[in-house]
């Protein structure tokens, strides 16, 4: 594989103020992906993205938790939108900005490998290496 991050984390920002109190966190699991999460988990896929959606003044997605997820086989990748409402971050401390973080990305993580086992019996399985997914 390329110098090109497995596990990307991507993200929406509602608003200068949403951007503030997310981003320096996002930043640091971004790094932390790159560096410990950076084999291939599945010979299928070369591109699990997660999507960070906050909430803000100017943008608002009101949703939380994990929402649309989907798989783009000719792409090589999947994705899900993970929604980030105010009241998570506003007033929040660092901590639990990042375990909510963190929480996010596992149930995004487990979503992903739910999707991909489950295939499609007319064409060939995906093949996925769930267990060294979750060591990392």
């Amino acid at each position: 594989m390329d110098d090109k991050c497995y596990i990307t984390f991507g993200s929406q920002m509602g608003d200068r103020y949403s951007a503030e109190a997310e981003q320096p966190h996002l930043i640091e699991l971004r790094l932390l992906l790159e560096k410990h999460c950076n084999k291939i988990y599945s010979p299928q896929l070369d591109e699990f993205a997660p999507i960070l959606r906050v909430d803000g003044d100017i943008w608002f997605f009101e949703f939380e938790g994990c929402e649309k997820l989907r798989l783009y086989k000719k792409q090589r990748y999947i994705t899900v939108d993970i929604g980030m409402p105010k009241s998570k971050w506003q007033n929040k401390s660092s901590i639990e900005i990042k375990k909510y973080l963190i929480d996010s990305l596992v149930e995004a993580l487990n979503l992903f490998v739910k999707r991909i086992k489950k295939g499609s019996p007319i064409e060939d399985p995906f093949v996925i290496a769930d267990k060294s997914l979750y060591v990392n």
